[in-house]
């Protein structure tokens, strides 16, 4: 069987693990339009191989080869990797909501309801079991042994298969967060077997496994300009550490730590203070910002996964295209070009509740030395901070704040902007999407300590760290409890796709905290009890015969 793309229907796509590719004939074929092929194999195997090792993160950058979303029977833009995770981390939580009713289901999603049948549930689903069925297939490519006939080119395949079982340890985290009980499979499941449905405990436990077992064994070095390496695939070990007691019903956080500390040691020396974070926050999510991902030139490697834009012929509505064209209207008196944009959807506005975690020193919530609200839209440009009716974009401006992290500018060593080499104005961007950064990472060995492990010293430097690399005064060690570290962490990493599970893990996203819309009630209501997991997708169920989640 020849694959040149996993074309599925959304409703099949969780079978996608069992249908895999005949890799024993070098049957995984990129979908890149060059249309390798098999016979070319002999003529230059290491470029065959980077052929296939670019085609695996073609699919986490990009919706689909050719124009084609990989996923069939849902909108191709949405069906992307950051826009599944942006849709079911964040539009259903305090932070974002999407005003359009009708638009894909969504509807649903910014009221926290979903179905079993609802399409943007099963996209995100469908995507990240898509891509982890990609990365196993590259990897039983590998151990064919089609490319160990040089040490040079056997110690390339090694690399990239490593590379793929750290985007297979991502897939599974997003799939053990958001649907629990879902089906294993790893490079050693049969070709042809549909995989067995485990419990979320039963995958945690596998994944984990897996992930210790590839960090161990991982070098060091910086991968290569827009592959992942050490880092990212540590960072995915801590932040499975991080939920083990939401998901196992054990906590591991001096694992946790452990993991972090370790990816924090690898970047001392640099950046901010010597702590590896980039110097100026804003510099993370401009035009230059592929500068501080590995490989791109500047020593301070905040950015540990980078999904690149800046590419010839890549097309996509994600990424950073989404974040900012998703907030951006013509409205009130602010333009698009404020944000070097040229045209925006304005599908997306913040909820109250967010807005007013940070320190704000007017009473119309526009002034603060946090420079993490640097693009937003605020009352200060007429914008309402409160959300009367999250249903229709008639009211534009009048739901809520636009705070957007992404601004299509380059920034000048000082930080102030440089239009005179910012180019002109556009609607899709060459800047690169951060999926994981060190601050994360800090924030995350914080936690840690305030759950038992390490030097609380330790953990109160970890967040000043983050704190006045923002703009803001470093506290004292009795300003750091909880609930603060709580409030700094989505200060530090809003619209970044991790607060619904954070929410879950703090036990305030079934109750104990409300926000506008949440539950479909103006002032917010409590979830049931089973919301902690969206319902596996219908047809996935009868057709694969697994068992539906509780609850739905």
């Amino acid at each position: 069987m020849k694959i040149n793309k996993f074309l599925l229907s959304a409703g099949i796509a969780a079978a996608a693990m069992g249908f895999g590719a005949c890799t024993g004939d070098l049957d995984l074929l990129p979908a890149d339009p060059r249309d390798t092929t098999a016979s070319s194999f002999a003529e230059d195997p290491e470029a065959y191989l980077d052929a296939l090792a670019a085609d695996v993160l073609f699919n986490f950058a990009t919706y689909g080869p050719n124009g084609d979303a990989i996923i069939h029977s849902f909108d191709g833009g949405m069906s992307t990797w950051q826009r599944a995770i942006f849709i079911i981390e964040e539009i259903p939580t305090d932070e974002a909501c999407w005003l359009p009713a009708a638009d894909a289901d969504y509807a649903d999603f910014q009221y926290g309801i979903v179905d079993a049948t609802n399409k943007a549930a099963t996209g995100a689903y469908s995507r990240f079991m898509v891509n982890a069925a990609l990365c196993i297939d590259f990897i039983r490519t590998i151990n064919e042994g089609y490319f160990d006939s040089t040490p040079e080119l056997a110690a390339k395949a090694k690399m990239y298969k490593d590379q793929a079982k750290a985007l297979w340890g991502a897939s599974y985290y997003y799939l053990i967060s958001n649907y629990g009980n879902v089906p294993y499979a790893d490079e050693n499941t049969p070709i042809g077997e549909v995989p067995e449905q485990l419990t979320q405990a039963e995958v945690y436990a596998r994944v984990v496994a897996e992930m210790e077992k590839l960090v161990a064994d991982m070098t060091d070095a910086t991968p290569a300009y827009g592959y992942v390496g050490k880092d990212m695939a540590e960072a995915i070990l801590m932040r499975l550490y991080l939920n083990a007691e939401v998901w196992s019903g054990k906590a591991e956080w001096a694992k946790c730590l452990a993991s972090a500390q370790n990816i924090i040691n690898r970047h001392k020396g640099t950046g901010f203070n010597g702590t590896g974070l980039v110097d100026n926050y804003s510099k993370l999510f401009t035009q230059q910002n592929q500068r501080f991902a590995p490989g791109g030139g500047d020593a301070a490697n905040e950015i540990l996964w980078t999904i690149p834009q800046n590419m010839p012929n890549l097309t996509s509505w994600a990424n950073t295209t989404f974040m900012i064209d998703a907030w951006l209207g013509d409205a009130k008196n602010i333009t698009k070009g404020d944000w070097n944009c040229s045209d925006g959807w304005k599908c997306a506005v913040a909820r109250r509740q967010f807005v007013e975690v940070f320190d704000w020193t007017d009473e119309a919530m526009s002034q603060t030395a946090d420079q993490r609200v640097r693009f937003w839209a605020t009352s200060a440009q007429g914008f309402s901070v409160d959300n009367p009716d999250i249903s229709t974009q008639d009211d534009y401006g009048d739901n809520g704040y636009l705070p957007l992290k992404y601004a299509n500018w380059l920034l000048k060593d000082d930080g102030t902007i440089d239009k005179a080499n910012s180019g002109p104005a556009a609607n899709q961007f060459s800047i690169d999407y951060a999926m994981i950064r060190l601050a994360e990472v800090y924030l995350t060995a914080a936690e840690a300590i305030l759950n038992g492990a390490g030097s609380p010293n330790d953990a109160l430097a970890y967040v000043n760290n983050v704190r006045t690399r923002a703009g803001l005064a470093a506290w004292t060690a009795s300003q750091l409890t909880k609930e603060s570290l709580q409030q700094e962490r989505q200060r530090e990493l809003y619209t970044e796709g991790t607060r619904r599970t954070d929410l879950i893990r703090y036990g305030k996203w079934i109750s104990g905290y409300n926000w506008n819309w949440k539950n479909k009630v103006a002032e917010g209501a409590d979830f049931d009890s089973n919301f902690n997991l969206y319902p596996l997708p219908s047809a996935v169920c009868s057709q694969a015969g697994y068992t539906q989640n509780p609850g739905y």
